[in-house]
């Protein structure tokens, strides 16, 4: 089904309905780390209730891409625990690294999460998620040049709860939820466990060589909480959870037809297996995903009168091993080996088993004075990485990079300082002005060593490198909001991000490549945006404009027959988002949201950069958007019937810096319909994600003579549940 079409079936739900006014929810977020209305916050957030998570089917952290403007997630390469991030032109494409850093922040219950390469969890009791948008230099600050995404888990309190699902799908999928929680000892002690079990038997993938459907994999989360609020003034949550993460990892599609060269970079041909979702990988056990995760936190606050002390404690371990053939069995070159026959791996044959503990602190103090005129807040942070890795490589046949086997051992800690303040004045109760600054020190170290028959020596005719760096920045934000009405809010701000800089991964055994320290980027920012609910608050609009200024922007290159990371030069990038949500009834439901976005030329771009002067950023759209409702209508009073349906598109993009691979536009549709209580007390839910079976590429890598695959999004897949919360 086409565009037009699809389209064409959501208009002709939103003429459903003509029930009385029904107004929005009112959604309370923390972006300023204190609890206000969405409305209310002269920030470009996105935030999505528990409901609307389970709405839009985030079920895992990679899913919130489609849900947001100018943002892209997705996995790519290693395992389906990893993933890529994508926002306002900042990127990051080799996430399964330990020296790897996402220019969007991870927070799990503001306990920063920094490794990518095993991110991408499964959500269970999610009470909130908020996507802030842009630089996040002040009261967030590490690693947010492009924003911060907030993952809140539920707190239990007072009122108990018990929810469970049960839901079987295409593929043999199988996934069962469980959350209980309540008070242990009244106004005093609240505890819950929440846990989520999926397992998918049957892979989406075909594999003609061997025979396998890869695809597979078994995902197990569980969270418990605690939450002391018996001492007047004291609020203190103990969090812990662990995941157990196993599937089929990546299994690149190998295309039969080079790209044109760029910089069009158009895609043509198809798989070389002969159908969209063929992987060549000639023998088993080679693409695998492997992750185990634990980690706490204890979140303390407390009000002294006036002003609150807060202190956000937080540890996370992570396991993680993945492989994979890079060329997917083919080799970049053609013709190719027929698929049918034993030929061994035909590609760069990469395994990685990684470690990474980490623990942080932050002090928070924040209050009002001058008669509550001024809202101000003063913190401290400190974070310390600990990690160890060791990947390796074996390429079967000749390609032109000098590989045949290595093994690259390095050990990586990172020690992160930063003190920061932030203030807002209310000159009138509808015009006020905010200024932060954050100061942060990074310090990092790395020792590195190559074992193997194709190690290339560093410069001084070693096999290992040790790296000691600091990078270090000042970060300032100021801003003017005005409260056009009680309804509508005005802002303008300035703000500046930094992220550090760092070390190589993907150097393939090429120690003179991993002796390479690339510098820290920055950015500076103006935002202007309004917020406004129209009609009896039926109607939210919130739309953002931005021109983010980037310096020695941090990009992946091909040097040194590798794959470094390297400051490639200073590009602007400006785009417009829009954010609404209809209820034109109390039965109907209307949400979308759309991100436009382009960038400017390169400026003072590096010597060795792949980049040129008029290329594209890679994986950042110039149109992006999603649109859908949702509809219930009574069957009964015990009854009511429900469904809807949401349509997602993409404009084409670019996959590297150097614009080698073009991704063409796609269009994917899902929806759900179901009956149950009118209190969600049951429900019995079929959803649908890619209804229409498109067959759509999400990423590719393309270098000639070494690899030319695809990566492919999953065929249609459903899945029928039932619902219980008491």
């Amino acid at each position: 089904m086409k565009i037009r079409s699809q389209v064409a079936l959501l208009a002709g739900a939103f003429a459903l309905g003509a029930s009385p006014a029904f107004a929005i929810d009112e959604v309370v977020v923390t972006a300023q780390r204190r609890a206000e209305n969405l409305q209310e916050v002269p920030l470009a957030v996105s935030a999505f209730d528990s409901s609307t998570i389970d709405r839009l089917q985030i079920n895992a952290v990679k899913d919130i891409g489609q849900n947001v403007p100018n943002l892209q997630t997705y996995t790519v390469t290693a395992g389906a625990q990893s993933m890529q991030v994508f926002s306002r032109g900042a990127s990051v494409q080799n996430p399964a690294f330990n020296t790897a850093e996402s220019p969007v922040g991870i927070y799990m219950d503001d306990v920063y999460f920094g490794r990518l390469g095993s991110a991408n969890l499964e959500l269970t009791d999610i009470e909130r998620i908020e996507v802030l948008r842009g630089p996040q230099g002040t009261l967030y600050g590490r690693n947010t040049i492009a924003g911060a995404i907030k993952l809140i888990s539920r707190t239990p309190g007072d009122d108990a709860w018990l929810n469970a699902s049960a839901g079987y799908g295409n593929y043999d999928t199988l996934k069962v939820t469980g959350s209980v929680g309540g008070p242990i000892e009244d106004g005093a002690l609240a505890g819950s466990l929440s846990a989520v079990y999926e397992d998918r038997g049957r892979g989406w993938q075909d594999n003609p060589v061997t025979g396998n459907e890869p695809g597979e994999h078994e995902n197990f989360v569980v969270r418990g909480k605690l939450h002391w609020y018996g001492t007047e003034g004291l609020d203190i949550v103990l969090s812990a959870w662990g995941a157990n993460l196993e599937n089929d990892g990546y299994n690149g599609v190998p295309w039969d037809t080079a790209p044109a060269p760029a910089p069009s970079g158009e895609d043509s041909g198809g798989p070389l297996g002969g159908h969209f979702y063929d992987t060549l990988v000639a023998k088993d056990n080679v693409n695998y995903g492997s992750s185990d995760q634990a980690g706490g936190s204890i979140n303390l606050s407390y009000d002294f009168g006036g002003v609150t002390l807060r202190s956000i404690t937080g540890l996370t371990s992570t396991d993680d091993q993945f492989g994979f053939d890079l060329a997917g069995g083919g080799t970049g070159t053609f013709p190719l080996p027929s698929p049918g026959l034993e030929t061994g791996n035909n590609g760069l044959l990469i395994a990685s088993d990684a470690s990474m503990n980490s623990w942080s602190e932050e002090l928070q103090l924040l209050g009002s004075a001058f008669d509550k005129r001024l809202d101000w807040l003063f913190g401290l942070f400190y974070l310390n990485e600990d990690g160890h890795q060791k990947y390796s490589g074996h390429w079967t046949v000749a390609g032109p990079f000098a590989i045949s086997d290595f093994t690259e051992s390095s050990q990586s800690d990172t020690d992160s300082y930063a003190v920061f303040a932030e203030g807002t004045w209310h000159f009138t109760d509808r015009f006020s002005i905010v200024a932060g600054v954050r100061y942060t020190d990074t310090e990092k170290n790395l020792d590195s060593v190559c074992t193997g028959t194709s190690c290339v020596p560093a410069l001084d005719g070693s096999n290992a490198v040790h790296l000691d760096d600091s990078f270090d920045e000042t970060t300032f934000k100021v801003g003017a909001n005005y409260q056009l009405s009680d309804a509508t809010l005005l802002y303008l701000s300035f703000s500046q991000g930094f992220q550090a800089g760092g070390y190589q991964t993907l150097c393939l055994g090429n120690m003179s490549c991993a002796g390479v320290v690339y510098d820290s980027e920055t950015v500076d920012s103006v935002e202007a945006g309004v917020k406004t609910e129209l009609f009896d608050r039926r109607l939210r609009l919130n739309a953002a404009s931005f021109y983010a200024m980037y310096d020695r922007m941090q990009q992946t290159e091909q040097r040194f027959g590798a794959f470094p990371q390297a400051n490639v030069g200073d590009i602007d990038v400006y785009g417009v988002e829009l954010e609404a949500n209809w209820t034109p009834s109390d039965a109907l439901s209307i949400f979308g949201h759309l991100g436009w976005q382009d960038s400017g030329d390169y400026d003072s771009l590096s010597p060795t950069a792949q980049a040129k002067e008029n290329y594209d950023l890679p994986s950042n759209p110039k149109l992006q958007g999603k649109i859908g409702f949702l509809y219930t209508m009574g069957v009964s009073d015990l009854v009511e019937f429900f469904y809807g349906a949401d349509i997602f598109y993409t404009d084409d993009y670019y996959t590297t810096a150097d614009n080698s691979l073009k991704i063409d536009s796609y269009t994917r549709l899902n929806g759900q319909v179901g009956i149950g209580a009118p209190d969600q007390k049951w429900q019995l839910v079929l959803t649908g994600r890619n209804i229409t079976d498109e067959e759509d590429v999400v990423s590719g890598i393309y270098v000639p003579g070494f690899t030319n695959i695809r990566t492919v999004l999953p065929p249609s897949e459903f899945m029928l549940t039932f619902k219980y919360k008491y």
